[in-house]
């Protein structure tokens, strides 16, 4: 009988424990769920707030890395058009390089040659008139030029004299220049196909800035409707904590009654 008593004892004690807890939790939820809802939709809207940051972020990231590209897209198209118009004038350069190496000089040396030749032509020409005009009462009149024509000649063949070396020094220019050229359209199109590569990281790279703006996007929303029904949902949280504490209030009350009864019991016994 005292085993039984003291079962019923710690059935009351248990329940009144329960029901304590049950009551207490229930004023709690219901204290609290205020607080919580605050909270949540303080840290919601915050949460949305740095999403629009970021969005905006990526927007400007976004903005830039598509002006990137268009300017170095541009850089490539202008680094392949001067590449190709230094290609184009190789041609015209070495036709001035044989100019200046073979066909110059040669008809510089015919030039003086043919001139050496007329010399002496100009010389007996020179000779005749002069005898001419020196025969008395001679219809000819007077050939005394200031300058020979044979010594004219001579003149413009010493003349060509500085050809050749001048000829040699632009020939020897255009050879250099068509080497630093060649140089010159190499690095370019070293330039060009870098530029090439870096657009291409910078598209992938606008790939993943775009992926990122839609994973935040999508994110954002959910926040957003987060935020219009967290309200809702915490009290429906609380209904159902209170549904379950009720419900264990309801289970300590018959644990409660059983103990009793157990107590009871004893004392009807005697």
């Amino acid at each position: 009988m005292i085993l039984r008593k003291l079962v019923g004892y710690l059935f009351i004690i248990a329940a009144a424990a329960g029901m304590l807890f049950s009551l207490v939790g229930l004023i709690t939820i219901w204290r609290y769920r205020p607080v919580v809802t605050r909270s949540v939709t303080d840290n919601l809207a915050l949460a949305d707030r740095a999403l629009g940051t970021t969005q905006d972020g990526l927007t400007i990231v976004g903005q830039m890395v598509q002006t990137t590209v268009d300017e170095v897209a541009s850089l490539q198209a202008t680094t392949q058009a001067v590449a190709l118009a230094i290609h184009d004038t190789n041609p015209m350069l070495d036709s001035l390089i044989n100019l200046t190496r073979i066909d110059f000089p040669k008809a510089v040396g015919a030039a003086q040659t043919s001139l050496a030749s007329a010399q002496g032509s100009a010389r007996l020409i020179d000779n005749v008139l002069a005898a001419l005009t020196g025969i008395p009462f001679s219809p000819v009149a007077a050939y005394r030029p200031e300058v020979p024509l044979h010594t004219a000649l001579a003149q413009v063949s010493t003349s060509l004299d500085t050809l050749p070396s001048s000829l040699a020094t632009i020939n020897t220019s255009l050879v250099d220049g068509k080497t630093n050229l060649g140089t010159l359209e190499l690095e370019l199109n070293k330039i060009s196909e870098t530029t090439k590569g870096i657009s291409l990281t910078l598209g992938s790279a606008q790939t993943v800035v775009d992926q990122y703006k839609d994973a935040t996007t999508q994110l954002k929303e959910r926040v957003e409707a987060a935020q219009r029904h967290a309200q809702a949902w915490i009290t429906a949280i609380s209904l159902i904590l209170s549904f379950m504490l009720v419900w264990l209030l309801i289970v300590q009350l018959g644990l409660g009654m059983q103990g009793f009864s157990l107590i009871r019991g004893q004392r009807e016994g005697r």
